[in-house]
């Protein structure tokens, strides 16, 4: 596919500096693009861009570019992510049930759905138009898929489960598997049945062999938009607002609230039973123990405002010479005190008890 520089601004709404009828064939990263490639940059990357000899850069606002034709757009990022959509095209997916796929009678199977090898499609399943069922997939009973959805290899979707429209369930990732529950009465320990389900709002997407407890009453759930990467766990009775971030290695204890637009950053712990308002941010490795309040990035462990926490990491590291420093004064403070005590002797004084 080949278009101009013009042709492309038109398409992302932005605005050409430079040659636009330069003609583009791909798309690629600021290292790597030629003359006849496109390529994004946003601060601090744009200091480099006299080095680039790309065919157009997709920048937010003008800045010095040497050689290269600039185009002007609110969110290059965002601009740059539907050219690679124009540029590289998904595979198409021819609609139809593969013969080795075992779909039970009762399953609902929408229009243009695709289901491959091996997938497992179990009693009253309901699968919405246009979706996507790679193999080996399985789905349990009375299971319900959005339309538009896309079930990567090996996923897992337990009984009565429900995925909005346009889910995307990476690899092997596990949904409504049975929560983490149990009773202990002398020493032993008995499970709580998990009866609960998990509900998936439109356009989430969980990352590969990332898992998500089913509630032990009610349901887990995660909000509309929110983004879950892989390696990721959800105790039972999570409740995740809309357009979250959660990233890898991330934790999330059983009944849990976070509030809209929330990130977890990688490694982060969270305990069980804590609300997080709208807004807030964690650091990598950052440990949550109690209730959050919004509209604020925390870091560390225990999490606490950032900027604390910068302050304590500035003192760690002095630790050691201010633990020199108190052991000298200690022995420097002892000698006065003996000096102390033999003067006041010395002059027949004494201090009443």
């Amino acid at each position: 596919m080949n278009k101009t520089v013009q042709e492309l601004a038109a398409l992302l709404g932005g605005t050409v500096i430079g040659n636009g009828e330069a003609v583009i064939g791909d798309v690629k990263s600021l290292e790597e693009a030629g003359k006849d490639d496109i390529t994004f940059a946003v601060d601090p990357y744009t200091e480099y861009l006299p080095k680039v000899h790309a065919g157009a850069v997709i920048v937010d606002k003008e800045v010095p570019a040497g050689d290269n034709t600039l185009v002007i757009v609110e969110n290059p990022r965002l601009a740059f992510s539907q050219l690679l959509v124009l540029f590289h095209p998904r595979q198409s997916i021819t609609p139809g049930i593969h013969p080795t796929a075992i779909v039970d009678e009762t399953a609902v199977i929408g229009d243009d759905v695709s289901i491959m090898p091996y997938a497992v499609i179990g009693k009253n399943v309901e699968i919405g138009k246009g979706s996507v069922i790679y193999p080996y997939v399985f789905l349990g009973d009375h299971v319900k898929i959005g339309e538009g959805s896309v079930l990567y290899p090996g996923a897992v979707i337990h009984e009565h489960c429900v995925l909005g429209k346009n889910a995307v369930i990476r690899a092997h990732a596990v949904i409504g598997g049975e929560g983490f529950g149990f009773a202990t009465e002398k020493g032993k320990h008995t499970r709580i049945p998990q009866i609960g389900n998990v509900i998936l709002g439109d356009d989430v997407e969980i990352g590969a062999c990332t898992c998500l407890d089913n509630a032990t009453l009610g349901a887990t759930q995660v909000g509309r938009g929110t983004k879950i990467d892989n390696l990721v766990h959800l105790g039972h009775n999570v409740e995740i607002g809309e357009d979250c971030f959660i990233i890898a290695q991330s934790g999330i204890a059983g009944s849990t609230k976070a509030g809209n637009h929330v990130i977890f950053a990688g490694q982060t712990g969270c305990t069980g039973h804590v609300t997080i308002g709208d807004n807030a941010v964690f650091a990598g490795k950052s440990g949550i123990i109690g209730n959050i309040k919004g509209n604020q990035t925390y870091a560390g462990f225990p999490a606490r405002p950032h900027m604390e926490w910068s302050r304590t990491q500035v003192f760690l590291k002095h630790l050691p010479e201010m633990a020199k420093t108190i052991k000298d004064l200690q022995k420097k403070i002892a000698k006065l005190e003996q000096k102390l005590e033999t003067t006041v002797r010395g002059t027949g004084l004494c201090t009443p008890l």
